[in-house]
């Protein structure tokens, strides 16, 4: 197999707010992050990434992939906004794939590609256009992800796509009151502790468990569904219509269709309906968002303050990461958090919430970058990680580039 290099383009921005803290390839699509479901669905280790100047840093020790250093001859660019679910083969170089939306899928290059093309390049249309003029152009048949309702919508699938045969069965005794699950269709970790009045429902799709999960007393999980490693699913909670946890999460109350990164807290009642959040965030007891509008049309999305309609009936919000929401919270379909943003009004809250925002009864005021990183570093401290020195400067520099995209009041 070729060497495999993950890029970035211009889309980027389109997944805004959740891509301050982290690469396209760092999203999670359903049981797996993209750069994991790519390098699997390919067979193949990610050889590098190419992404962002001013978060490749920080993705090169999450990816473990070198960042934005030279390719070799030979070497196969994957857009990491591909929506990969199988296996393919790519053509002799030099060629380029796209797809029926005109979006550059994969770049097959040669000695002449390799030189030309860098990270700076493929993030900018102009400087692309004109390094691969000339390059024989191949169709595509391939799906790429665009928005945070397109993963959200598109959850469901995802998780039944990354079910295998192999996956199904348990690495612990389980002993339940009521057995909805058909045996091939359910995975159960390693030291998982599940109560038995547990309703383990996989009849519309499959449910995997991973290792070190505790689900509390009389709980639904209905598949498709994913809990990640260290994941604790509080008694009495509902998990329907297509949910993914990511590691060590803390549920409680009703989640449906909804995609949580991992070490997020919602211990509490309240609803979280076709929702994107982010890692760190806390979300407080009685707090819900509404997933459909009282017309039944399709919702219109704040992305970074503006209106975008996304030709969905179903979704809730896009919750960037390190946000802080209190209790009673009231939040409109479509919404958007910004990143490091604490929500502390009781009722309702406006659809957009920029970064680095503290919003109470009175209004939205801006916060403490340095405060808001004391937090996140006391957060994370519980859970025994620490910020890496990149993280951290990372964090700090985000004030001034989420105000290059984000319409403030």
């Amino acid at each position: 197999m070729n060497p495999i290099v993950l890029f970035e383009d211009e889309g980027w921005e389109g997944l805004l707010p959740l891509v301050y803290w982290r690469s396209v390839f760092e999203l999670r699509l359903g049981r797996k992050i993209a750069i994991d479901r790519i390098a699997q669905s390919l067979g193949a280790p990610i050889s590098g990434v190419w992404t962002r100047d001013w978060i490749a840093p920080v993705a090169a020790q999450r990816c473990g992939a070198p960042a934005n250093v030279a390719i070799e001859p030979d070497t196969v660019l994957v857009n990491g906004r591909w929506l990969m679910d199988r296996g393919t083969s790519f053509p002799d170089a030099p060629c380029v794939g796209v797809n029926e939306d005109g979006d550059i899928v994969y770049i097959a290059c040669d000695a002449v590609l390799a030189k030309k093309l860098s990270a700076k390049s493929l993030l900018d249309s102009d400087l692309r256009s004109s390094a691969l003029a000339g390059v024989p152009r191949n169709t595509v048949d391939a799906k790429m992800f665009r928005h945070v309702w397109d993963l959200v919508s598109g959850l469901s699938g995802s998780l039944t796509a990354d079910w295998c045969e192999s996956d199904a069965g348990s690495a612990t005794d389980l002993k339940l009151l009521v057995d909805l699950t058909p045996a091939n269709a359910v995975r159960i970790g390693e030291r998982a502790s599940i109560h038995p009045t547990v309703v383990i429902d996989a009849t519309s799709g499959p449910i995997f468990i991973s290792d070190d999960v505790e689900i509390g007393a009389f709980t639904l999980i209905e598949g498709p569904a994913y809990i990640g490693p260290g994941t604790r699913i509080n008694p009495h909670a509902r998990l329907h219509g297509g949910v993914a946890i990511g590691p060590v999460c803390r549920i409680g109350g009703e989640v449906c269709g909804s995609i949580v990164m991992g070490y997020t807290n919602k211990q509490h009642d309240g609803f979280l309906g076709h929702a994107f959040v982010g890692n760190w965030v806390n979300i407080g007891a009685g707090a819900v968002n509404s997933n459909l509008k009282n017309t039944y049309g399709t919702i219109r999305a704040s992305l970074c303050g503006k209106e975008v309609d996304t030709g969905v009936q179903f979704f809730g919000v896009t919750i960037a990461d390190h946000v802080k929401i209190g209790i009673n919270t009231t939040i409109p379909t479509g919404a958007m958090i910004g990143f490091a943003s604490t929500v502390s009004a009781t009722g309702d809250v406006a659809k957009y919430t920029p970064s680095f925002s503290w919003v109470t009864q009175g209004g939205v005021t801006g916060s403490d970058p340095a405060r808001a990183l004391d937090v996140a570093t006391t957060m994370m401290t519980r859970r025994n990680i620490d910020l890496t020195d990149q993280e951290v400067e990372l964090f700090l520099s985000l004030e001034n580039r989420t105000r290059n995209h984000e319409a403030r009041a």
